[in-house]
């Protein structure tokens, strides 16, 4: 492709970073989004109705954080943007100056590299409930299945089986596969806790503090799990159906 469009910077008020130009799909786009390069600049990008629009564009595949959600960003050729690394986009949609983006489902934003420091989120998480600090261990989840502070409940005993994916990944040679569902809802995943950990079916667990993804892909994460004390929770699971 050729063409004149040049990627545009413009400094964040709190000077942690510089937003970019891009444009991507409205289903992709939200406010402070998370997302992942998950692909180097690709040889063809998707047919759409005008061409001209993304001139000069080159595009990855992005997958917002924490789920296996994908779709298409482009950037200006020769944008700063890697493979692997985190971005987040900007809290407000660019306004064009130009009637260009007449083609369905695109918009223009704008994206900047995050930071440790510079989260676009903070979550604070109140638990109605006590944790028995001797009843639990180390397990593996999926990290689009890993919710902090959530209690879930292990609806089955292990299951002599791990997952094609996951043991063709060479990282579940010592865990075990448990069926599981968050409470309240009707959320079931599968949950592999350590070879060795005890999970009791019935029982609530809740995984804590922050997950740390260590698959390449990032769809793995390891976390630590606790048993809920029961006898402290003031809500029944019917109630949040």
């Amino acid at each position: 492709m050729t063409g004149n469009a040049i990627a545009q910077e413009t400094t964040t008020e709190n000077g942690d970073g510089q937003f970019r130009e891009a444009i991507t799909t409205g289903e992709m786009y939200f406010s402070g989004a998370v997302f992942r390069v998950v692909s180097p600049a690709l040889q063809d990008a998707p047919v759409v109705d005008n061409p001209d629009i993304l001139r000069n564009y080159s595009v990855r595949v992005i997958e917002h954080f924490n789920t296996t959600e994908e779709g298409y960003l482009f950037v200006p050729q020769g944008a700063q943007i890697e493979e692997g690394e985190e971005y987040v986009f900007d809290d407000r949609l660019s306004s064009p100056t130009e009637d260009e983006l007449t083609i369905p489902d695109l918009v223009r934003t704008q994206y900047r590299p995050l930071t440790g420091e510079d989260l676009p989120f903070e979550l604070e998480i109140k638990e109605d409930f006590e944790i028995l600090d001797d009843d639990g261990g180390e397990a593996a989840v999926r990290s689009d299945n890993f919710f902090s502070s959530a209690p879930f409940e292990i609806t089955s005993g292990p299951q002599g089986w791990v997952p094609q994916d996951i043991e063709q990944s060479g990282l579940f040679t010592d865990y075990n596969t448990v069926h599981a569902e968050y409470f309240g809802t009707n959320n079931r995943f599968l949950f592999f806790p350590q070879e060795g950990e005890e999970t009791e079916p019935g029982q609530l667990y809740v995984m804590r503090d922050e997950s740390e993804i260590f698959d390449p892909a990032g769809n793995l994460v390891a976390a630590e799990f606790n048993a809920v004390d029961e006898e402290t929770l003031t809500i029944d699971d019917e109630s949040l159906r």
